[in-house]
């Protein structure tokens, strides 16, 4: 069963009434409500037959379709339901349902997904994406993924989809994540920001996040970033680094920032971090914002990777990741890397 299966359906009862309910495979629901075990409406006017059903993308689309159907009175359902011998009947409800008219940004998106899953790129994400329920990820590739964003965001209803949280899917919050990088207006991103941040659940879609505009205010990009890399959420967290890293880390650069990073530890966090937990991804940003501190802020990099004793001022777990990320860097020399080696 894909997870763009989502329909309204419709059934005749014995007595000549109608019943409208959602489900995402209706041939079971319908043996459900022929058994007497869909609803207490069917089952107390049996026998049912399945009249029609439409199709949508999302969940929300076809629930706010059966909502509007069972609004309608009985004159109304039966011309709907006739229209829809002769085509689709979620063509039939778009274009005459009282209030329910074009799709909605939900079900934009996750038409568009729908229309670009590929099994194949899906087997290959999963495993790199541990944290994400693998059916929840359906394999759009990333080019695909920023044309839906760029094409979201230009929708006059684009803010629906946006506070619609959670989304379902893991390509969803790729989306999300996209649309996001495509407001200029500062105060607005930083709302967007702090509405998404506690619903990213992988690094994939936390490191997608762009912080472009955040470089335009950094005094108020650095109280965001101190506030949420004192948040507690590991995504969170690991976002608010990857920001100082991002921003931080050439003209801006105070010897201070590296001090966060290294304080920025997860609470209760264990000398080696197990594999998928937060503290692990937020551990990995740390190493990976030390790495790249060696090549672009040497100076004050250095004294946190090569003290390995009582007074070290990284834990011994980032220190050492940090030293082989920037041992696999092209961008720090063999010397360098020769020295690096030694402090293992």
């Amino acid at each position: 069963m894909s997870p763009f299966d989502h329909y309204m359906y419709v059934l005749a009862c014995g007595d000549g009434s109608l019943y409208a309910g959602y489900a995402t495979d209706v041939q079971a629901r319908l043996a459900a409500h022929q058994s007497g075990r869909g609803a207490k409406y069917t089952k107390s006017h049996a026998p049912v037959s399945l009249a029609a059903q439409a199709r949508f993308y999302s969940k929300a689309r076809a629930m706010s379709a059966e909502a509007h159907f069972k609004q309608l009175s009985r004159e109304q359902k039966d011309k709907l339901l006739e229209r829809s011998k002769l085509e689709p009947l979620e063509d039939v409800l778009r274009r005459e349902l009282p209030g329910f008219g074009e799709d909605t940004a939900t079900e934009f998106v996750c038409r568009s997904l729908a229309n670009h899953v590929d099994p194949n790129y899906a087997a290959f994400m999963r495993p790199l994406v541990p944290t994400v329920d693998p059916r929840r990820l359906v394999g759009v590739r990333t080019p695909q993924l920023r044309k839906t964003a760029r094409e979201l965001y230009r929708r006059a209803d684009a803010s629906d989809f946006i506070r619609s949280l959670p989304h379902a899917l893991f390509e969803e919050n790729q989306v999300h994540a996209l649309a996001i990088g495509m407001e200029r207006e500062y105060e607005r991103a930083i709302e967007l920001y702090d509405l998404f941040l506690p619903y990213v659940d992988n690094w994939a879609t936390c490191d997608q996040l762009p912080a472009r505009v955040l470089a335009e205010q950094p005094a108020r990009t650095l109280e965001c970033v101190r506030r949420w890399m004192s948040s507690g959420h590991g995504f969170t967290v690991r976002f608010g680094i990857g920001a100082l890293m991002r921003l931080f880390l050439d003209d801006l650069f105070e010897p201070r920032f590296a001090a966060m990073v290294a304080a920025a530890r997860m609470p209760g966090s264990p000398e080696r971090p197990e594999p998928e937990s937060d503290a692990y991804y937020v551990d990995m940003m740390r190493a990976w914002y030390f790495a790249e501190a060696l090549v672009r802020q040497p100076m004050a990099a250095w004294p946190y990777v090569e003290r390995r004793d009582e007074c070290a001022l990284l834990d011994e777990w980032t220190r050492r990741k940090a030293i082989q990320k920037a041992c696999e860097s092209r961008r720090i020399s063999v010397e360098a890397k020769e020295r690096l080696r030694s402090f293992r």
